[in-house]
């Protein structure tokens, strides 16, 4: 049981969504052509870790514990609809982006 407020919630949560905004407009493409992305993704023996991008936790507005527990009280709210719900669980996966001493 969380001691979090839904209102409380929705501060760590916005600040956090600011955050993940904010480095994806700061990272740049990583493929120059939709050929050069189709050759690395076939040629890949990993796809999915072409797209794993790490920063350094300190980044976070707030401990990722707290944004966790705050994502979690949000998605057991009644009242946040499917397409919020599904937002925020994109949240939760990309809190594990944030690690100590990432080199970004």
């Amino acid at each position: 049981m969380s001691n979090l407020t839904p209102e409380e919630a929705v501060i760590i949560v916005n600040a956090y969504g600011e955050t993940l905004e904010s480095l994806a407009a700061l990272t740049p493409p990583r493929w120059e052509s939709s050929e050069a992305y189709q050759r690395d993704v076939m040629n890949s023996p990993d796809p999915v870790s072409l797209f794993r991008r790490t920063y350094d936790v300190s980044r976070l507005p707030y401990s990722k514990n707290a944004i966790r527990e705050a994502l979690h009280v949000l998605l057991a709210h009644s009242e946040v609809d499917l397409d919020m719900k599904e937002r925020l669980r994109m949240g939760l996966v990309s809190l594990d982006e944030f690690v100590d001493g990432a080199a970004e």
